[in-house]
């Protein structure tokens, strides 16, 4: 003879029911944070053992910093790695890897541990250096006629070249190409009936590949963006080739605006960051920014008014005394982030490789995260 089980009353089924929808709203809640939305995440700083200086830069993940005698190498949390002392009224510039320092006319050549790999009196006066992957190029001698040399990291000389900046001012040099193969130079013919820039380009160690006059508008900077050089002035951006021939086709009308800051990714566009001229001019006083990026032309309206700005990992971030603020290319509003140290920001100083700002707080020095916020996977 079968048992026949007894049925549930009412009041059982309500609470089994309730049960079940318990555990589906958890399911649907696990299900949206594994596959929606990260929560945003809370900036965090740490203060650096150095007052606020110009002679302040990023250096890959890390931080230089010269304090009048010797230059010191910092990591994100504050802690100082190396020092190398190179002597009163000295200057240098950095890539992420490597790092070429001058003084009257002796050069240095650091590595990333700041041991030199080549030291040497150049026999003038340094005007300035500017280094590559592969090359350091030096400009020495008088103003008006500028030597340009060009050595490898070990101090090899690759290239040297005069007579083409006989009567012109070097205003700066770059390195391009996928190892640093190519060299630009601006140069500034004051010379003659008007000002004039000449943009040159170099095969090192093997050839000139182009020269092209600018025009009287002021050229202040270049971005190499995958096979393409980018070259802004106070009117425009104009694009040229390796070989120093342009794209009449690509050039971008940048009028009123100042090129700040550029993120190139191995593949793809670059990001192009520019503010108000004006706004750029009075000590940062940010409330617009625009965004150029391949056929994307985008403009920002900011929250507040903004002390910097910059880019990282394909991110818009503002810099305003009390927040820092985040949006994406495709975002039509920004994130606030409230800012934790206790002095007001003053100043967005520059980003580091692995997603950091160093912000001034007067004369305070912090690095502080960059932090991605609301993003779906």
């Amino acid at each position: 003879m079968q048992r026949v089980k007894p049925k549930m009353n009412r009041s059982q089924a309500l609470a089994l029911l309730f049960l079940i929808l318990v555990i589906a709203g958890l399911g649907v809640w696990m299900i949206v944070g594994l596959f929606g939305q990260k929560p945003a995440t809370a900036v965090t700083a740490s203060r650096l053992p150095c007052p606020y200086s110009e002679t302040i830069r990023p250096f890959g993940d890390s931080v230089l910093y010269y304090d009048g005698m010797s230059i010191h190498c910092m990591s994100a949390t504050g802690s100082v790695r190396w020092s190398f002392q190179i002597g009163a009224d000295a200057d240098y510039a950095c890539n992420d890897q490597t790092i070429v320092a001058w003084v009257g006319s002796t050069i240095f050549i650091l590595d990333q541990n700041g041991q030199s790999s080549y030291n040497d009196n150049l026999g003038e006066t340094i005007q300035f250096a500017r280094v590559g992957r592969q090359y350091i190029a030096a400009v020495i001698g008088q103003e008006s006629a500028p030597r340009l040399l060009v050595k490898d990291h070990t101090g090899a000389q690759m290239d040297e070249e005069a007579d083409a900046y006989r009567n012109l001012i070097l205003l700066d040099v770059g390195f391009y190409g996928n190892a640093g193969q190519y060299m630009w130079t601006l140069a500034l013919d004051v010379y003659g009936t008007a000002a004039n820039t000449i943009l040159n380009t170099f095969e090192v160690g093997k050839m000139n590949t182009g020269e092209v006059s600018l025009g009287d508008s002021i050229t202040y900077d270049v971005v190499y963006e995958n096979g393409l050089l980018r070259v802004i002035n106070t009117r425009q951006m104009r694009t040229f080739n390796d070989r120093g021939t342009e794209d009449t086709a690509a050039s971008v009308l940048v009028y009123g605006w100042y090129h700040l800051y550029s993120e190139v990714p191995e593949r793809g566009n670059a990001l192009m960051l520019f503010a108000p001229t004006s706004q750029a001019d009075s000590m940062y006083d940010l409330r617009e920014l625009r965004l150029i990026s391949g056929g994307t032309d985008k403009r920002y309206s900011l929250p507040d008014t903004c002390v910097g700005a910059t880019l990282w990992n394909k991110n818009v971030f503002a810099l305003s005394p009390t927040a820092l603020y985040r949006a994406g290319q495709n975002d039509s509003r920004f994130t606030a982030y409230e800012l934790p140290m206790a002095s007001r920001a003053t100043q967005l100083m520059g980003t580091l490789k692995s997603g950091k700002a160093i912000v001034a707080c007067g004369d305070e020095v912090y690095v502080i995260t960059l932090p991605l916020g609301t993003a779906k996977k």
